[in-house]
C-alpha cells in the first residue's frame, strides 16, 4: 500500500517559478530529448522546430534562457540571435553547433551568444551550461564603469569602446573585461571566470568558451590603438588585464 503525506506550506512562503526555456532545434529526436531533459530539471519548456517559429515564440513571451541550434530551416539560428540582440533582448542564449564548426561558434559569439555546446553533447554538460547561464554575475559595486585607456574610452555599462571608431561589446564581453579590470593586479584563472562570469558551480567544466571569448574580444580590440594587447595570457595561470587605465571622473 502506498502512503501519501500532505505537507503544509506556510502562507508567506512563495515557491520560485520554474525557469522558462525556449528550445529551438529542427531535428525532432533532439528537440524531444531536450524537452524531456529540461522538463526533468524543473524548467518550463517551449519548443520551436525552426527559426521562424522561434521568433514567433520570442515575440509572444519572455524567457529566462534560450537554447538555439544555429542550423535551422526557414530562418537560421544566427539570424534569430541577431534579431534578438538588435531588439535589446539580453536573454541568455546557449547555441548548439556542429562539431568542428569553429566559424559558427565565432559568428554566434559575435552576434551575442553567451555560451556554446557542440553536438554530440553530454547531458550533464548541457545542464551545467544552461543552469550556469541562469545565474547572473553579481556586480561588486554600483559605480559607473567608465575608463580612459590611452586614447580610448571604455564604457562597460554602455558596452562599447570609443577611439577613432566605436567598437561594440556583447554583454558577456563587457562582463569579462570588467572582471579582469577589477582584478588587474593578478592573473585570473579560467576556473574563476567560469564560476564568477559565466555562473558555473564548478570551474573545472571542460569548455573552451573562455578562450574563444578572449580571442574574439582581442580581435575586436584591434580597431583600438594597442587594444589587442590589453589582455595578457599568463601561461599556466589564465589571463590578466595589463593596460594602464583610469576611472573617468
Amino acid at each position: 500500500m502506498r502512503v501519501t503525506m500532505a505537507v503544509a506550506v506556510p502562507e508567506d512562503v512563495v515557491e520560485a517559478p520554474e525557469p522558462r526555456v525556449l528550445l529551438a532545434e529542427d531535428e525532432e529526436p533532439i528537440l524531444d530529448g531536450l524537452d524531456a531533459l529540461f522538463s526533468s530539471q524543473g524548467f518550463s519548456t517551449t519548443l520551436a522546430p525552426d527559426g521562424e517559429v522561434a521568433l514567433d515564440r520570442i515575440a509572444l513571451g519572455t524567457f529566462d534562457l534560450i537554447v538555439l541550434d544555429l542550423m535551422m530551416p526557414r530562418v537560421d539560428g544566427l539570424t534569430v540571435l541577431r534579431k534578438l540582440r538588435a531588439a535589446g533582448d539580453e536573454t541568455p542564449v546557449l547555441i548548439l553547433t556542429a562539431k568542428g564548426a569553429e566559424d559558427d561558434v565565432v559568428a554566434g559569439l559575435e552576434a551575442g551568444a553567451d555560451d556554446y555546446v557542440t553536438k554530440p553533447f553530454g547531458v550533464k554538460e548541457l545542464v551545467a551550461r544552461a543552469k550556469g547561464l541562469l545565474r547572473r554575475p553579481r556586480r561588486e559595486d554600483d559605480r559607473p564603469r567608465r575608463f580612459v585607456i590611452g586614447a580610448a574610452l571604455l564604457d562597460l555599462d554602455a558596452q562599447h569602446v570609443r577611439a577613432a571608431e566605436e567598437v561594440r561589446l556583447t554583454s558577456r564581453e563587457a562582463s569579462l573585461l570588467g572582471y579582469l579590470i577589477e582584478r588587474r593586479h593578478r592573473p585570473v584563472t579560467r576556473g574563476e571566470l567560469l564560476v564568477d562570469v559565466w555562473g558555473y558551480n564548478d570551474g573545472t567544466v571542460r569548455t573552451r568558451t573562455v578562450d574563444v571569448h578572449v580571442q574574439q574580444l582581442r580581435s575586436k580590440l584591434k580597431a583600438v590603438p594597442d587594444g589587442e594587447a590589453w589582455i595578457e595570457t599568463v601561461r599556466g595561470r589564465g589571463y590578466r588585464f595589463v593596460a594602464e587605465l583610469e576611472r573617468e571622473p
